[in-house]
């Protein structure tokens, strides 16, 4: 009995110590983080971190059900497309051609109403509110100066960078990009409370516009000179530009740093699978949703461009405005992605987008890509393709 008496309390010393070192030098992050890792069994963020942090939700207030295929109800996967599903831990994998739902399957306790975390699939939803404040001239031009509307940036060498440089990651601003170093400034933006001052606080390394460099940060940077631009909350953007207009059938939350402090713009939306593919018919229908266009239509080339940038020490073909691009069969594609392999994929040429969330993703491979976003199109394709 008297050594578990000298065990606690040496736990609860070295506890304590722990805690007091961390918020010491500035590392306060790191006692969330534990808490909502390492002390209930995981490693990393995951989809289902809203029950841990504060959030807003943004409301479905003008719902549009997806119209369903002919072909929906009638398509299975086979065993080895949904074997490799899970093998990856999907929680939902939905596909849709010609502006119809026609395929969505679900796992590990998931279905149609859950909601799961999209990390930096949000990105492009900042990059779709950038494209709406342009079109109604809140911002004049991707040309502009970030410190036209942010005054931390109005001086030095932040004063050179424009928002086309963070929409394109050619910040050159020194964030950290990691999801594995828990004292990377990823870590901060996304366990700490304060992710505004990580974001606008960030040293300059390299002169703007030159390189691709993706780093968190410059999503965050644009979340809050679009705050500015309108003197409104992300939340009350999202929902009047986007969620209403779109028709997404279910409430969506966009998790905060605190509950009175600033939301988390690079990550943290989540959603539904049926509400992502919104964001993917927009882009497939050239920014237009029913017949009303949302984006403008010189914005939606532009983000979907790549951006005429040196990514590692040869052309850019892979990134525009807060979209990924690949080619297929020697066709464009575009699509948004996240840490554990969130995917919006938008393919033009097949009137088709898929969407997939899930709990891990493949290495990214040499072209830059994660290699499983492609087996995934693989099996949305034979979907879409198959008679029935």
């Amino acid at each position: 009995m008297r050594f578990l008496r000298k065990l606690l309390l040496w736990l609860v010393g070295i506890t304590a110590l722990f805690v007091i070192l961390a918020y010491a030098t500035g590392n306060g992050h790191l006692v969330r983080g534990v808490r909502y890792t390492y002390l209930i069994g995981r490693t990393s963020p995951e989809i289902d971190d809203r029950n841990f942090f504060p959030y807003t939700t943004i409301p479905a207030t003008a719902p549009q059900p997806w119209p369903r295929s002919s072909r929906y109800g009638k398509l299975t996967l086979s065993a080895e497309q949904e074997q490799r599903l899970k093998d990856l831990y999907s929680v939902g994998f939905a596909v849709f051609q010609h502006d119809s739902l026609l395929f969505e399957g679900y796992w590990n306790g998931w279905d149609a109403d859950s909601v799961s975390n999209s990390f930096s699939v949000a990105k492009s939803y900042i990059s779709v509110l950038t494209g709406v404040a342009i079109g109604e001239g809140r911002i004049n031009s991707v040309k502009q100066p970030v410190g036209d509307f942010l005054p931390q940036f109005k001086e030095g060498c932040h004063a050179n960078i424009t928002l086309e440089n963070v929409l394109t990651m050619s910040t050159g601003l020194d964030w950290s990009e990691s999801g594995a170093d828990p004292f990377s400034d990823n870590a901060k933006g996304y366990y700490g409370s304060d992710v505004r001052e990580l974001s606008l606080d960030q040293p300059c390394r390299d002169e703007p516009g030159k390189e691709f460099d993706y780093i968190s940060g410059s999503t965050q940077i644009m979340a809050e000179v679009l705050e500015a631009a309108y003197g409104r909350p992300l939340d009350e953007l999202v929902r009047e530009k986007i969620w209403t207009p779109l028709g997404c059938e279910h409430d969506a939350y966009w998790g905060k740093d605190r509950e009175d402090g600033d939301f988390k713009a690079f990550c943290c939306l989540y959603a539904t699978a049926r509400d992502f593919g919104r964001i993917g018919q927009l882009y497939l229908d050239s920014g237009v949703w029913k017949g009303t266009r949302i984006v403008p239509l010189d914005y939606w080339k532009a983000s979907i461009t790549p951006a005429p940038l040196l990514d590692k020490g040869a052309p850019n073909k892979r990134y525009g405005y807060f979209w990924w691009l690949a080619e297929l069969d020697g066709h464009p594609i575009h699509y948004c992605r996240g840490f554990h392999g969130e995917y919006v994929v938008v393919i033009p040429h097949e009137d088709l987008v898929l969407v997939r969330t899930g709990m891990r993703r493949e290495e990214v491979n040499a072209t830059g890509h994660p290699t499983d976003v492609f087996e995934w199109i693989a099996i949305a394709r034979e979907l879409a393709a198959r008679p029935v």
